[in-house]
Parts: structure tokens; sequence; C-alpha cells
């Protein structure tokens, strides 16, 4: 048992920190969901837009930490690569 006031206070802060970003991430991945079953569904419109607010979730997940700039950079890609080979059929 944590005896002292400052690990006490450092172990509650991690637990908020915690839940802010798994709330972040699922809210993160349901956008992706979202933008990918759009480019599934064949809707163009969409799908682009979709996929531009699920770029502007994953570039502020990154700048908040949440996830690693190499990380969201992939997943960004990966985005694009599939929108524009859905919108292009």
């Amino acid at each position: 048992m944590l005896k002292h006031k400052s690990p006490i206070k450092a172990a509650k802060q991690d637990v908020k920190r915690h839940q802010r970003n798994v709330s972040a991430k699922h809210s993160l991945a349901t956008a992706t969901k979202k933008a990918l079953a759009s480019v599934a569904s064949g809707n163009k419109k969409q799908a682009e837009l979709d996929a531009k607010f699920a770029q502007k979730a994953i570039d502020a997940a990154c700048s908040k930490g949440i996830l690693h700039r190499n990380t969201a950079a992939r997943q960004v890609s990966r985005l694009a690569r599939k929108t524009a080979k859905g919108a292009a059929v």
C-alpha cells in the first residue's frame, strides 16, 4: 500500500490518463471503421468525408501523444490508399 502523498497522487493521475487514452483510442477506431464502411459501401463522397474526419482524429491523437507519430502516419496512409482504391472502383 502506498504511504506517501506523491505516489498516491501519481497513481490517481495514471488512472485518469489511462481512461482518457482508452476513450480517445476507441473514438479513433470508431471513426476509422466508419470510414472503411463508407468505402466498402461505394459511396464516394461519404467515404472521402469520413476518411478526412478519421485522418483529423488520428492526427489529433498523435499530437496529444496518444499515438506514436509513425503509427499515426501508417494508419493515415493505409486509410488514404483504401479510400482512393475504393473511390476509383
